[in-house]
């Protein structure tokens, strides 16, 4: 059966299903309860967050619970359960500044989590360092981590990529040298260039800053920065493009700016995304007289732009945008935008979002989509991740009083339409928030996390919400059933039944009844046998033995069938993907699985035998 196959009998009979209730889950349910990964005394500030690959997720923060500030880090399971003791695994409490700069986390291939951020260990100076840890907590990389620069000069907001050769990229911006620094680790921590990397040189007497790093193709990586952090100077944005080497590969080797038309903000960070072509996707906000425009780039693989020089403007309304939040689409070349839109006194505030085609055309019209009418309740700069052929936007909104934010989230698919209505409530305890961040997981829940003051003192706390926009968790379960005259473990499963996922179930003859080479056939139905959790016996049918009768599980009327590779022997099954695509309303649907053996041999003992069944019940 394919897949488009299982996906329209579910869609079909889903209606005469009962669905499961909630299971037990520390994600929570209640937007006023949300999951406290961070409360202790002092305050956690500063989270981010990077989803698994099986669903759960990895959050960090800077906690000063013993003082001076140090650096955290928790692993949640799909269903939110803490890996490790309540409050964090300790990376880092190597001396700090008293004020903070920005840091960077991510999950790589491998699920491990690679931390960059800076600390005085090595004087009062900011001094870069990466830690590797994998999901046990083990400190791949030294419980020191690996120092990225050792010098005098003042080096904030290290960015992190994991290349496609498997290395990982670091980039921060120099301001005594007034370079931008490039650094690789290999896998194992083995820096691949000497001292603190590889440097390109910024403008004459301009310091450069916010830079934002990306992997591209062949192990090379892409590199964006605004040409200078201070308060006079044009602010451009320059970008580069360096190989594994380090070798400057666009523009005959010299940055370049990619917006020069006006100076963006001072302090404003613009936002780049990897094309998945060995190019990358920029995003910024800056000012002409009193109104202000969001504007989008897309850099080639070759460094050419796409889109016009300086880039296009994500709407032609008259309000004021700011913040872009971008998500890239590479099976399209699609990039998704969200922006904070505010009336020209700054006074009013709303949220709108965009789709921006391969040609750079506004494919959700001139003015993009409202998210939030502009009003005035305060909104903050959104957030936003892939969701689906769409992406998942969320935002801080003010409107339980002054400083007492919501947090909300939308979810909009390709075309703009919102794949779930209202906006969730994703937090509704009144209280000052800052920090939001936003991460997806292949089943399409949102992951967000913040800092948050409900305490008294800031905390880190995190919400899930799944893709129909319900928050909490729905987990997809494989439980075996079955009463009697089937052998245990004659049907397996792998993994979990989520949505956007694939699981794996596997046929087996246990007690080597069957030839090798016996053919295997999965059945898929959408109904249990009318015994339920037993089955009907069927005389001769048993994999246990000659004449030994089998037990049928499953309802055939409802059930269609795969048939897989010879069997190759026990404690060999023979596998079946079990593939779900991203939808919501597979979300609860039960199908029931079983297989049987075929020995086709003349003198076959036992020719058909069935195996044991799993229940299989939907979920993220």
């Amino acid at each position: 059966m394919t897949r488009s196959t299982l996906a329209g009998l579910a869609f079909g009979l889903s209606t005469i299903l009962v669905l499961p209730t909630a299971l037990a889950a520390q994600w929570s349910s209640n937007p006023s309860q949300n999951l406290s990964i961070g409360d202790g005394p002092g305050e956690q500030v500063l989270p981010k967050i990077a989803a698994t690959s099986d669903g759960g997720c990895y959050l960090g923060w800077f906690d000063s619970r013993s003082g001076g500030y140090a650096v955290y880090l928790q692993r949640l399971s799909a269903d939110g359960t803490e890996q490790w003791p309540h409050g964090g695994l300790l990376v880092s409490n190597n001396p700090q500044s008293t004020s903070l700069v920005d840091w960077d986390l991510i999950c790589d291939s491998d699920d491990h989590c690679v931390l960059a951020f800076t600390d005085t260990r090595a004087g009062g100076d900011l001094d870069i360092y990466a830690y590797r840890i994998d999901a046990a907590g083990t400190f791949v990389w030294g419980n020191n981590g690996i120092a990225l620069s050792n010098n005098s000069d003042y080096e904030p907001n290290p960015r992190i990529c994991e290349a496609s050769d498997g290395d990982f990229v670091f980039a921060w911006a120099n301001t005594g040298l007034r370079t931008i620094q490039l650094q690789r680790l290999d896998r194992g921590g083995t820096p691949r260039f000497p001292g603190d990397g590889i440097a390109t040189q910024g403008d004459p007497s301009s310091t450069p800053a916010f830079c934002e790093i990306v992997a591209a193709d062949n192990g090379s990586c892409v590199i964006s920065w605004v040409r200078t952090l201070s308060f006079s100077g044009n602010k451009h944005i320059h970008v580069q493009k360096f190989d594994a080497a380090g070798t400057a590969l666009w523009n005959g080797g010299t940055r370049f700016a990619a917006f020069d038309q006006a100076s963006v903000p001072i302090a404003h960070q613009p936002r780049l995304r990897a094309d998945g072509a060995g190019g990358a996707v920029l995003a910024w906000h800056f000012a002409v007289g009193q109104a202000f425009s969001c504007r989008v780039q897309h850099l080639l693989a070759n460094g050419s732009e796409a889109f016009a020089h300086n880039g296009i403007d994500v709407s032609t309304s008259a309000g004021s945008k700011f913040d872009p939040a971008i998500v890239y689409r590479a099976a399209t070349q699609e990039t998704f935008v969200a922006w904070n839109e505010r009336n020209l006194a700054q006074s009013q505030w709303g949220l709108f979002a965009q789709k921006i085609d391969a040609v750079g055309g506004l494919a959700w019209g001139n003015s993009g989509v409202t998210l939030l009418p502009i009003n005035t309740v305060v909104k903050f700069a959104p957030v936003a991740a892939a969701l689906g052929d769409g992406f998942a936007v969320s935002v801080l909104e003010e409107s339980l009083g002054l400083n007492q934010k919501k947090v909300l989230l939308f979810g909009l698919d390709a075309t703009g339409s919102p794949r779930w209505t209202p906006a969730t409530d994703a937090c509704t305890f009144a209280s000052d928030k800052l920090r939001l961040q936003i991460a997806t997981t292949a089943s399409g829940v949102s992951l967000l996390a913040w800092t948050d003051h409900r305490a008294g003192t800031p905390d880190a706390i995190a919400q899930s919400v799944e893709i129909d926009g319900v928050p909490g968790i729905h987990l997809g379960t494989a439980v075996p059933y079955g009463c009697s005259g089937n052998p245990a473990g004659s049907l397996t499963s792998q993994g979990r039944p989520a949505v956007g996922t694939t699981m794996m179930l596997g046929i087996t003859n246990p007690v080597g009844t069957q030839a090798v080479g016996s053919l295997p056939v999965l059945a898929l139905a959408l109904l249990p046998d009318a015994a339920y959790p037993c089955g009907s016996a069927q005389p001769g049918f048993g994999m246990s033995g000659p004449n030994v009768p089998g037990e049928l599980l499953i309802a055939p009327g409802s059930a269609a069938t795969l048939f897989g590779s010879p069997w190759a022997g026990p404690g060999q099954p023979t596998m079946f993907p079990f593939s779900l695509p991203l939808g919501a309303w597979l979300l609860g649907v039960n199908v029931y699985a079983q297989g049987l053996l075929f020995d086709p041999s003349p003198s076959a003992a036992v020719p058909i035998g069935l195996s044991s069944a799993v229940h299989l019940t939907i979920g993220s």
